[in-house]
């Protein structure tokens, strides 16, 4: 943290910008944990091979779990997640608590350290990047207060 003043952020939308990646991670958490439910029901990481088979050789579905999962995928917006899950357990309430306790086991799973680490390197690799670009347009005279297209007044006018 440094120790320093904090830099002001508004809220967005009424939220802190926290509580808005929280609301993204939980729609990112519930598609994990739908994408983890449905390999657990085509048999995905079971090398014991007692997984029932979500289809057969012809391409016909003999699970009406892993359709209903399918179908709901295909049909019901994720929403904040929330949503989705709720939608689907009208429709299978059994594979849609399956949905829940793999969004919380994956909850408690994630990286959080890890994530803060790759985000900031992404921030720093696309900042270099585009003060790269920055200094290449200053450089060209391209982009230089936008006069070489169009009205200087107008540029001034969008300052």
């Amino acid at each position: 943290d440094g120790g320093g003043e904090r830099l002001y952020v508004p809220n967005v939308g009424g939220d802190s910008a926290e509580a808005k990646g929280a609301q993204t991670l939980r729609r990112l958490f519930t598609h994990v944990a739908i994408r983890t439910v449905q390999g657990h029901i085509e048999g995905v990481g079971n090398d014991g091979g007692f997984a029932p088979q979500a289809t057969g050789w012809d391409g016909t579905v003999q699970c009406l779990d892993y359709q209903d999962l399918r179908d709901a995928m295909e049909n019901i917006p994720l929403g904040n997640g929330d949503e989705w899950i709720s939608a689907f357990m009208k429709i299978n309430p059994v594979v849609a608590l399956r949905v829940i306790e793999a969004r919380k086991a994956y909850t408690q799973q994630f990286d959080y350290s890890m994530l803060k680490q790759c985000a900031d390197r992404l921030i720093v690799s696309g900042n270099v990047e585009l003060m790269r670009e920055h200094m290449t347009l200053s450089l060209t005279g391209v982009g230089d207060a936008g006069e070489s297209e169009g009205d200087p007044k107008e540029t001034q006018a969008r300052r």
